[in-house]
């Protein structure tokens, strides 16, 4: 008779589960009860935490477990993964036949950000993706600090992803792969850049020509003579102002999952450029504080400021169609609001119930966030959010046809692990070039293609 082969036995101990729960996102101090706490949040959220055979962890039982742990240097020992971190492996324990047995989690990161796309609270289409930006993220910032295996894994990862990328200096662009994904997402926050007419640059300063003024067709007698006449014509001239942001970023940020590091990046990187978009493309009066350059709020015609002499609990619909029956040369197909989402909701929503009974507002459609009275509306959070005296509530127009938003270097990213050694973090800059112009039809007319709706 043969003896039975004794099952093998996982033997888990509190470093393999520490490790384990680190690689898979938990930050900071790791104790019995943060871990407990951190299983349950990723079983609230779909994702089981499971030893290599499926079965459930005793957290209280593998806290009491100690044995010296190795940690495999292959990346792609992650069964089902590319993220960039180690996988775990316990030391010889007394299994049958002396063999160690690999435990393994699996990648829970991507499949969290997975739930994150499903939701829209996610940057990128795919965790792989923002995987490979995360990485970039890293090598671009860290410059030629040696990270260990981790850098080694990140420099693996961005070959994958037929990433180019420049350490020199510690300074690399943004690689165009990922630009489709930091341009939508400036286009999510700013809607300068959505509405303006996006003009690429190839220099500093650029003129675009623009006709003000045609022709005129005259009656004309048999066998009469006419006049030569031509069309009138000028330049824009588009000049590039220089925007720059400081980041402060800890190592332990960087140490962070690569999915979790490209979210953060990108999403800081797109808001800063965004919103000094819209400041200067709205707000701009001139000033050093908007690069001298002037925006809507300070660009139109002075007839262009329609003052309804109302606040805007006392706004009807009468102020709107006051505004909309005032815009001059536009193309009525490319007409739109642009307010904040607290007009929106405080003015617009009740205007259009009391004015429509029943009749619903529609959310969406047309490109904008919203539509209001047959025309989409966008939201901008750099104008007025609540009433006030001579308030620039709203504006309405053919933002296409009236302004520019010059585009000259797209965002470019330096960093230095010196600038903040004191307290062990990376400084990151980020730069970028453009220019708004609100040029108008530029034939003198009264209000023009774009109008603002003041209020008391």
């Amino acid at each position: 008779m043969f003896a039975a082969t004794p099952r093998k036995v996982l033997m888990l101990t509190r470093k393999t589960l520490i490790d384990s729960l680190k690689a898979n996102g938990l930050t900071g101090e790791v104790t019995i009860d943060s871990a407990k706490a951190y299983i349950a949040k990723l079983d609230a959220d779909g994702i089981k935490f499971t030893d290599a055979d499926g079965a459930a962890i005793d957290v209280d039982a593998v806290w009491s477990t100690f044995s010296a742990v190795k940690v495999a240097d292959d990346v792609a020992s992650v069964k089902g993964s590319k993220a960039p971190h180690a996988a775990i492996a316990d030391n010889d324990e007394p299994v049958s036949g002396g063999t160690p047995q690999r435990f393994s989690i699996g990648s829970s990161i991507k499949k969290a950000y997975a739930a994150k796309i499903k939701s829209g609270r996610a940057v990128f289409h795919d965790a792989d993706q923002a995987e490979a930006f995360g990485s970039w993220a890293r090598l671009a910032l860290l410059g030629t600090y040696d990270y260990g295996s981790q850098k080694r894994a990140d420099i693996d990862i961005c070959r994958k992803a037929q990433v180019e990328f420049n350490n020199q200096l510690g300074g690399a662009l943004v690689p165009i792969e990922f630009l489709p994904n930091l341009v939508f997402l400036t286009e999510q926050y700013g809607i300068a850049r959505k509405v303006a007419n996006v003009v690429p640059m190839s220099r500093d300063v650029m003129t675009v020509p623009r006709k003000t003024g045609l022709a005129s067709m005259v009656p004309v007698a048999e066998t009469g003579t006419m006049t030569p006449a031509d069309n009138s014509y000028n330049n824009v001239t588009l000049t590039a102002k220089k925007y720059g942001v400081l980041y402060q970023i800890s190592r332990e940020l960087m140490a962070d999952s690569a999915v979790n590091i490209a979210d953060d990046v990108a999403r800081s990187i797109a808001e800063s450029q965004a919103i000094a978009e819209d400041n200067a493309y709205f707000l701009g009066d001139g000033t050093s504080t908007y690069a001298n350059q002037v925006g809507l709020a300070n660009a139109l015609p002075a007839s262009a400021y329609v003052d309804v002499s109302l606040t805007w609990p006392n706004m009807t619909v009468a102020s709107f169609t006051t505004v909309m029956g005032s815009v001059e040369n536009v193309n009525p197909a490319r007409l739109a609001f642009v307010c904040s989402r607290q007009f929106f909701a405080q003015v617009m929503l009740r205007v259009d119930k009391t004015a429509n009974q029943f009749k619903e507002l529609t959310m969406g459609g047309l490109g904008g966030d919203a539509t209001f009275l047959g025309y989409p509306v966008f939201f901008s959070q750099v104008l007025p959010k609540a009433s006030g005296s001579n308030i620039k509530s709203c504006y309405f127009g053919d933002f296409t046809g009236g302004t520019m938003l010059g585009d000259r270097r797209q965002l470019e990213i330096q960093t230095s692990d010196q600038f903040y050694f004191n307290n062990d973090s990376i400084a990151v800059r980020g730069t970028s070039r453009f220019c708004v112009d609100v040029h108008g039809d530029g034939r003198g007319s009264t209000y023009g293609p774009v109008v603002c709706l003041v209020g008391d």
